[in-house]
C-alpha cells in the first residue's frame, strides 16, 4: 500500500507541471468522419478562443471507427482554470444546448490524461507528427505502478536512441499507462521501431521485461492526425 501511495503521489506531482489533454471519442457520424469535423469547428473556436489547443485524431478501437477529439492544455493548472470559465462561458452553453444533443449519441468515451515523463511538454508536443502507435500497459499481477513506471522509462530511452518522439500519459491513479510512439508518417514510424527492435538494446531489454514482467498489456491501436483544412 505504501509503494502504491508513494507512486500515486509522485505521479500526481508530476501532473502538476506536465501536459495535460482531454479527449472524446466518438463514432464516426453516419460514417463519415468529416461530419464529426463539421459538427465540432464551431466547438473548437470557442474552446481555442478561451485558451486550449484542439486537434482531431482517427483510430480503431475494437473494429469501430472512432474519432478522437483531443483538447490539450501546458499543464494541469491551465485545464482547471479553463474548465472553470467553461462553466459560464455563454457561447459555449449555447453550443452545449444546441449541439450536444446530435453528438451525445455517438460519444464512446471520454477521459482526461497527464504526460507523465516530459514536465516541459507544452501543447505544441505534437506538432510535425501525423501517426502514432499507442500501447497501453497495467502493472503485472506480481508488480506495481513504480516497477512499471521504470520499465517505461527504459524502454523510452531506447526509443529516443533511434529518434522516435515517445510520450508516455496515465489516466489517473489507475495505474494503466498510454505509451505513444509517433512520427510524421506510418513509413517513418515503422522504419524507426523496426530499427529499435532490432537493437541489442531493445533486444535486452525486452528479453529481460518478459522474465522480469513488470506491466501486462492492455490493448494497441494505431492513430492518425485528422488534417481540417
Amino acid at each position: 500500500m505504501r509503494t502504491l501511495l508513494a507512486a500515486i503521489l509522485f505521479t500526481f506531482a508530476l501532473f502538476s507541471q506536465a501536459e495535460i489533454f482531454e479527449a472524446w471519442d466518438f463514432s464516426a457520424i453516419d460514417g463519415d468522419v468529416q461530419n464529426n469535423i463539421a459538427l465540432f469547428e464551431s466547438a473548437k473556436a470557442i474552446q481555442e478562443k478561451a485558451g486550449a489547443h484542439v486537434e482531431y485524431w482517427q483510430h480503431d478501437v475494437n473494429g469501430e471507427n472512432v474519432i478522437a477529439y483531443v483538447i490539450r492544455f501546458k499543464d494541469l493548472s491551465s485545464w482547471a482554470k479553463w474548465k472553470d470559465a467553461m462553466l459560464t462561458n455563454e457561447d459555449w452553453l449555447e453550443w452545449i444546448a444546441e449541439e450536444w444533443p446530435k453528438a451525445r449519441p455517438h460519444l464512446v468515451t471520454s477521459y482526461a490524461m497527464n504526460n507523465l515523463l516530459d514536465p516541459t511538454a507544452g501543447v505544441d508536443v505534437t506538432d510535425g507528427l501525423n501517426v502514432s502507435y499507442m500501447s497501453a500497459w497495467e502493472p503485472s499481477a506480481n508488480s506495481n505502478t513504480m516497477k512499471l513506471m521504470e520499465s517505461i522509462q527504459r524502454s523510452v530511452a531506447i526509443s529516443d536512441d533511434f529518434g522516435i518522439a515517445t510520450n508516455v500519459y496515465v489516466n489517473g491513479p489507475s495505474g494503466v499507462f498510454y505509451i505513444f510512439n509517433m512520427g510524421s508518417s506510418f513509413t517513418d514510424l515503422t522504419a524507426k521501431l523496426e530499427a529499435r527492435n532490432a537493437s541489442e538494446a531493445w533486444q535486452q531489454y525486452w528479453g529481460n521485461a518478459q522474465i522480469q514482467r513488470a506491466g501486462q498489456f492492455v490493448r494497441q491501436a494505431w492513430i492518425t492526425r485528422v488534417a481540417v483544412d
